[in-house]
């Protein structure tokens, strides 16, 4: 026999555990304990019912089909700029996703989904790495896909020209199977975005000479073709059936779904050079449950030289952050960079997912100091669990008395935040956005697909 069989057969403890027979499962058995039944997939192109509207400040809607049950959709559209001699687009590092203000889903007119442009942030900020990266590629984030418009190239409407964005839409409604729009019963569902006010975010740099400066100029950019792509699952009609009667069958359907709140802005103004980090104080106004609460920081000013687009538009580093209510202190001037050791737990056992990765590409650059991470995204996590997928817990902030976050920025300097040239980025204003993940109960009518009702707390 084995030795290490003989010795476990004499363990005091394994011997205890054992006598819990109803825990005890034999790996080696087979079952099938739990499948999904086959089913049908199709991906497919929403035409705009305005396709006109894709100018700043506009609202562009899509209707979508009565098919399925939507697993994902993503937006899709083309850019157009003039050529300019010895000129070359320059966007910051969050790059087209500046060209977008909110993202709502509606039903009879009625917002039941919605995200702001720093809301998206959030959600992106959480997604894995590879999946981040395709994120950050679809919307020429930190400069990826930037030979797409570089020097003397016109991005015009002629074939191949033109530079397409592609976003995916990280609506709360696409983050689980069960949360999926049920497009063949719901009433009908339009998906509409709203375009930021000003596409000023875009500019032209001239290509510099070897030790000159590049000059930075205004740029009008035109947004073209808009489509909605729509990747949906098709269940049997029999199997659609029972899941129609299986949900509404005994009635209206009440169900947990999840929303993003943010909150106004809080303006402050960086620090001077090797002075203390800027403390920016944002009393929370929102009355929701909260599973999750983000907050970043970002440059509010405009930008005429390298070194300012560096930090224009992202997530600029944070030392520490707390968060008091009711007379207690419920995070204590945590270090922002460890945030992440106070969540983003995994509870395992008949629940899903693993801890989500970082927001830092590689470990040589973690800490240089330098702006935009996703990792300057930062998550207060409420609940037990880091998935999106089921509720693990929140925070009802109705009951509390002046809910308060309180942020302190990392100090700017040679050796701390942008450590290249720090004078020329001091005493900018910045703003800071806290966006509130809550949880809802919405209800659906079972005879008409109707939504009648979306309870926040």
């Amino acid at each position: 026999m084995s030795v290490s069989i003989q010795s476990n057969a004499q363990s005091a403890l394994l011997s205890s555990l054992d006598q819990a027979t109803g825990a005890l499962v034999n790996p080696f058995e087979y079952a099938i304990s739990k499948r999904i039944k086959a089913h049908g997939k199709t991906t497919y192109r929403v035409q705009p019912t305005n396709s006109g509207a894709t100018s700043a400040g506009t609202t562009i809607s899509w209707d979508l089909p009565k098919s399925g049950f939507i697993r994902s959709m993503a937006l899709k559209f083309e850019v157009e700029c003039a050529a300019v001699a010895l000129n070359k687009l320059t966007i910051p590092a969050t790059g087209f996703l500046n060209a977008i203000e909110r993202v709502n889903i509606e039903s009879s007119s009625r917002r039941v989904l919605t995200m702001d442009r720093a809301a998206i942030m959030c959600a992106y900020s959480d997604l894995g790495k590879e999946q981040r990266d395709a994120f950050e590629r679809g919307l020429g984030m930190h400069g990826k896909g930037a030979n797409r418009y570089s020097a003397n190239s016109a991005a015009s409407s002629a074939a191949e020209t033109s530079i397409e964005v592609f976003m995916p839409l990280l609506l709360s409604c696409c983050d689980a199977s069960n949360q999926s729009l049920q497009t063949g019963f719901l009433e009908p569902i339009r998906v509409s975005i709203t375009w930021a006010s000003s596409f000023s975010f875009a500019r032209s740099s001239t290509v510099a000479a070897q030790g000159a400066p590049a000059v930075y100029s205004d740029y009008a950019i035109t947004v073209s073709r808009p489509e909605l792509i729509v990747d949906s699952i098709l269940l049997p009609p029999a199997d659609e059936d029972a899941t129609i009667s299986a949900n509404f069958g005994a009635g209206p359907l009440s169900s947990l779904v999840y929303d993003y709140e943010s909150e106004t802005d809080q303006t402050a103004t960086m620090s001077a050079v090797d002075a203390e980090g800027a403390t920016i104080v944002k009393e929370i106004k929102s009355t929701a449950c909260a599973t999750d609460i983000y907050f970043w920081v970002e440059d509010d000013g405009a930008y005429d030289s390298d070194i300012l687009l560096g930090v224009n538009r992202v997530p600029l580093p944070v030392e520490h952050v707390s968060l008091s209510a009711s007379g207690q202190t419920i995070y204590d001037q945590i270090p922002a960079q460890f945030l992440g050791c106070f969540g983003r737990r995994s509870l395992r056992d008949g629940f899903f997912g693993t801890c989500a990765s970082g927001g830092y590409e590689n470990a040589s650059t973690d800490d240089d100091g330098e702006a935009g991470k996703s990792a300057y995204v930062y998550r207060l996590q409420l609940g037990l669990d880091n998935s999106k997928q089921f509720d693990s817990g929140a925070l009802s902030l109705r009951e509390l008395n002046s809910p308060t976050l309180t942020v302190k920025m990392a100090r700017l300097s040679a050796s701390g935040f942008r450590r290249t040239s720090p004078g020329d980025v001091q005493n900018r204003p910045v703003k800071m956005h806290v966006v509130i993940r809550k949880l809802g109960l919405q209800v659906v009518d079972s005879s008409s697909g109707r939504i009648t009702s979306l309870l926040s707390n």
